[in-house]
């Protein structure tokens, strides 16, 4: 990661653009990469004469009840096998790319990583692509209610034992994780509190896809649980979850990390666990302040993370055009390190650095060729380079670089690069110097070569 300086002075004041410090296309990049996987040419014409509020209003304020797949999901059923996981992975990745609503995937993407459930173990797509459809309908609305509807997920339930929970003999695990990782984190909460919390959980069960809850296998007795006794159940053990001081922090720091900073530092922690608090719990009102905040448009949060592979696949795929092979992306996210609906265990995918080692960095290469170069079955239609040169406008070799550093690294394309990048498009297959000129050959060789290129350069690996 590159290394910026500190968090600015007054981090959580709204940005307010000057001319000495303008939104411009670095920050306009920036919004659009952390929240909708990419920085297109259209999403940054688009965002261009608008003020900061009007395109964080405009990522986050859509129907989440209104799903404009909704009547796509019942035409393809059969096209996509909804039973299988694979298929529902390949069917996200294409809605990720696709959506007009990125943002709603990008949430849900936060989510199956801090809920993470795992298909190897539910063994039925249709109830991770439920669950997934839980996170795009309440993933920006009230975490109360996501806790709640968790507590009653039909692949949640079969992930972490909830159906063998019932009365007189308790399984412990969701209550675990739900204390450990969903919503306290470690050190807040006994092992008593474990086994009371279970407690509340108790008579749940799947059948025929469904979450049906059996009163006779429910646990209905006083339960203490943190230090507060009650009759709880599964949606009055959540609010008791949530009157913990703990709550709002551990919800916070996972906002700041996905979307601001990997390491948030406490004063930030503190400062959006008292906002979400005064917004009760309201996760699209937090966001929207955090996605506001001179923190976020500082360059001490730019390029501040390491892209996820889901994040780098759909985000080329967004950045090249064309129409992308959606399981040629669930193969290559797999090979990256990171198997959509089949996180590595309950805590999800550790993230970070972990996404970076020898291996994976020549696996970012090779996509990255792949990409470029299109020359397998990673598109279903290639993207018609030619013609989109031409529509641009594109013919010089400084065009080309211009614009494709525009698309792929926020315009900023430091000038030992550009000096290298260019020496390679004057030059001609046996390294003699040759003037670029914009023809088929040219465009099968050296604008690929210069795409791919881009898309190895550390910059590009940030997000």
């Amino acid at each position: 990661m590159q290394s910026n300086s500190s968090p600015p002075d007054r981090p959580f004041e709204p940005f307010a653009p000057s001319t000495s410090d303008p939104f411009d296309t670095r920050r306009i990049c920036h919004l659009l990469r952390r929240t909708s996987f990419a920085a297109t040419p259209q999403r940054v014409e688009a965002a261009a004469n608008k003020s900061p509020a009007q395109v964080i209003d405009g990522l986050l304020n859509f129907d989440a009840e209104n799903d404009p797949f909704d009547s796509l999901v019942s035409g393809l059923e059969g096209f996509v096998n909804f039973t299988q996981p694979a298929s529902v992975a390949s069917y996200w990745l294409y809605r990720m790319v696709n959506s007009p609503q990125p943002l709603q995937e990008r949430i849900a993407l936060f989510w199956h990583g801090r809920w993470a459930t795992g298909s190897a173990k539910v063994d039925n797509g249709r109830l991770m692509h439920q669950q997934i459809q839980t996170f795009r309908e309440k993933g920006l609305g009230s975490f109360r209610e996501l806790a709640v509807a968790m507590g009653q997920d039909p692949a949640m339930l079969i992930w972490l034992d909830g159906q063998t929970n019932r009365k007189g003999k308790p399984n412990e695990n969701y209550a675990r994780e739900v204390m450990e990782l969903f919503t306290l984190g470690i050190g807040n909460y006994t092992e008593r509190d474990v086994k009371e919390l279970a407690r509340a959980f108790t008579g749940w069960r799947v059948q025929d896809e469904q979450a049906v809850f059996d009163p006779k296998q429910h646990d209905d007795g006083v339960k203490e649980v943190l230090g507060k006794k009650g009759e709880f159940d599964s949606e009055s053990a959540v609010d008791v979850l949530l009157s913990q001081p703990a709550a709002p922090k551990h919800l916070a720091k996972h906002l700041l990390r996905e979307f601001v900073h990997p390491e948030p530092q406490e004063d930030q922690i503190d400062h959006y666990a008292k906002r979400l608090i005064d917004h009760e719990w309201n996760v699209k009102a937090v966001l929207r302040e955090m996605l506001a905040s001179r923190l976020f448009f500082s360059d001490w949060a730019y390029r501040a993370r390491i892209k996820s592979p889901v994040e780098l696949a759909v985000g080329a795929a967004l950045a090249m055009g064309g129409k992308v092979s959606s399981d040629f992306l669930r193969e290559q996210t797999i090979r990256l390190g990171q198997n959509l609906l089949n996180p590595p265990n309950v805590k999800g995918w550790p993230g970070g650095y972990a996404w970076i080692n020898s291996n994976t960095v020549l696996l970012r290469f090779n996509f990255a060729m792949a990409m470029a170069t299109q020359r397998q079955r990673e598109f279903v239609r290639k993207a018609a380079l030619d013609e989109w040169l031409e529509k641009h406008k594109i013919k010089t070799a400084d065009d080309v670089l211009d614009h494709f550093a525009l698309t792929l690294l926020d315009g900023q394309l430091p000038s030992d690069a550009r000096r290298k990048l260019l020496d390679y498009m004057n030059r001609d297959a046996k390294n003699n110097e040759k003037p670029f000129k914009l023809t088929a050959d040219t465009i099968n060789s050296k604008v690929r070569g210069v795409l791919h290129m881009m898309m190895t350069m550390p910059e590009y690996q940030l997000a």
